[in-house]
């Protein structure tokens, strides 16, 4: 059993210098083909934290990632939002990995909006374990985030996770965070339609790129679709990303798939209660 679970350790390890750009580290969410910078109606944990600054009531979230169809390769996540008269705060923890071989990330965010200006802040703490290290490896980070509603229905944004270029190495095994500068656009059509489409650069690796698409229903359903690629040796690649998500009585509940035809499908769902 050990043999196996090490062995599922670096086939993992493996499948993250095959899909580098897509940084594994952070909980994917739900927003349209993980084009998150730009998203304001929902803020999700790891996300732009400037979209914090919209929520207007308390938000209890657990989520739940599989990816690639391993029941050891999984993320479980919890995260809260919390409105004051000030600013808003979030917090939130995830959970990777197994018995062998995890990490957990633990988040505070703050954020504020000033008219049409949301700015936030997120301080994020990295534990890495490995057994056959025995001991629990640590690093600290933190992200920033912008979005300016330049029109009621054009949202820019802006993030910055780890300036810091925080990393952690085990003795065999080195973990580093992603560095990432994201821009984004979001653009609503007919009051219903969300258009997203951002570009990222990640530090050491190179460019990626989102574009998502959001059609809510009655304002309790909504579909999702959208495509994120990046360039590896010289060649492009493309994930396609289908979702949904429906609202009912303060209940929430989202669900969105990645097909990478090199690695598998990685699912990933979310519920949710305002009140």
């Amino acid at each position: 059993m050990l043999t196996n679970r090490w062995h599922l350790l670096w086939v993992f390890l493996f499948t993250l210098s095959l899909n580098a750009q897509v940084q594994e580290i952070l909980p994917r969410g739900v927003a349209p083909a993980a084009a998150d910078v730009a998203y304001v109606r929902k803020w999700q944990a790891w996300g732009n934290p400037a979209a914090l600054a919209h929520d207007s009531l308390y938000v209890l979230s657990a989520g739940y990632e599989n990816r690639y169809v391993s029941p050891e390769l999984h993320d479980a996540y919890l995260n809260m939002a919390v409105p004051t008269h000030y600013f808003n705060v979030g917090a939130a923890f995830n959970f990777f990995g197994f018995a062998d071989y995890h990490e957990m990330m633990a988040s505070f965010a703050v954020s504020k909006r000033w008219g049409r200006v949301a700015l936030g802040a997120e301080f994020d703490y990295f534990n890495m374990y490995i057994a056959q290290d025995a001991f629990y490896r640590h690093a600290f980070t933190a992200q920033v985030g912008l979005q300016v509603f330049v029109t009621d229905q054009c949202v820019l944004g802006f993030r910055f996770f780890n300036p810091t270029f925080s990393k952690v190495k085990g003795n065999d095994v080195a973990r580093k965070l992603p560095v990432l500068v994201d821009l984004g656009c979001g653009y609503t059509f007919i009051r219903d339609i969300d258009l997203l489409a951002e570009i990222g650069y990640v530090i050491n690796q190179g460019f990626r790129w989102n574009v998502g698409l959001e059609y809510r229903i009655l304002q309790q359903v909504m579909a999702r679709c959208g495509v994120r690629g990046y360039v590896q040796d010289g060649i492009s690649h493309f994930i396609p990303s289908l979702g949904a998500g429906i609202r009912f009585s303060g209940f929430g509940f989202d669900l969105a798939a990645d097909f990478d035809y090199r690695i598998g499908v990685s699912l990933c769902s979310n519920l949710s209660f305002a009140f």
